[in-house]
């Protein structure tokens, strides 16, 4: 991981101090215990010094940035590649086409499908693939589009892609698919606002940053009582936000949210939001 600009120079100012030619040059005095001056106590923020310590720290800030890019980079497409590992399933998922076959390595033929058919018969837009320690399976969550929002594929697509897993998946693996209607979420808010502001108005806002907040939660991503809160906190004229309850609608059965959880489906759509309002007296 790449270290920050102040701690590279941190490290820099160090050698620079504990350099016994530049010591000499520069005329250090030494302490009782045998350790050099710190380095802000012998340059000023303006001085050339510390402006050439400061660009070399940057350089490398960014050299080191650029390898963990390229070793992120590798490190996934490593994954990707791995047969049978869960990223491969993500991928091999992703790459279902509805309506076309495959041959006996689970590859498609591409030699006569145009590219507007191809993005048609891609139906997997949103994929993910976990090990459910509990009953040993593979378990494959997908969604499709519609209109922009994620769904659910239809059952026919849905039969298709289940033929697809058994034929590329590799033998003994029990897979359980799950391609549903995303989980609907619920809560009630107490939100004491600006008295300057319409409540109507901030009733608005603050509706509109919850449903963003739940719609652009990534693909199986964690939701966390927390970070709503933390959302509903910038919304202007808001001085003090109290989520009072917050749950999720899974099998009909309406589970509370204690602090954090991941939807079954994979995503959440946006159900009943109650938000009250109450006056903030300065």
């Amino acid at each position: 991981m790449a270290r920050s600009v102040d701690e590279i120079k941190q490290q820099l100012e160090n050698l620079w101090m504990q350099n016994t030619v530049l010591r000499k040059l520069y005329g250090w005095e030494l302490d009782n215990n045998g350790n050099p001056p710190q380095f802000a106590k012998s340059y000023s923020k303006a001085s050339i010094e510390n402006i050439i310590l400061y660009i070399v720290a940057y350089c490398a800030y960014v050299i080191e940035v650029l390898f963990d890019n390229v070793k992120s980079e590798i490190e996934t497409e490593i994954a990707n590649q791995v047969p049978g590992s869960l990223q491969w399933y993500v991928r091999k998922l992703k790459e279902f086409r509805y309506n076309y076959t495959i041959n006996d390595l689970g590859e498609y033929d591409d030699s006569n499908i145009s590219e507007a058919d191809l993005q048609d018969a891609l139906v997997v837009k949103h994929a993910v693939a976990l090990e459910d320690t509990v009953t040993g399976s593979l378990v494959l969550k997908v969604a499709g589009d519609n209109n922009g929002e994620r769904a659910p594929l239809p059952p026919i697509q849905q039969t298709a892609l289940e033929d697809y897993i058994m034929r590329i998946k590799y033998a003994g693996v029990r897979t359980q698919l799950i391609n549903q209607e995303g989980n609907t979420f619920n809560c009630t808010v107490d939100i004491w606002y600006d008295p300057l502001l319409l409540p109507s108005d901030v009733i608005t806002n603050c509706r509109t940053v919850i449903a963003n907040y739940i719609k652009n939660l990534p693909f199986n991503g964690e939701y966390s009582n927390m970070a709503l809160v933390d959302k509903l906190q910038v919304v202007e004229g808001v001085k003090i936000v109290e989520l009072t309850s917050a749950s999720y609608i899974d099998n009909d059965e309406e589970k509370s949210i204690a602090a954090k959880v991941r939807p079954y489906a994979g995503y959440f759509n946006v159900g009943d939001i109650t938000i009250n309002t109450y006056e903030y007296e300065h």
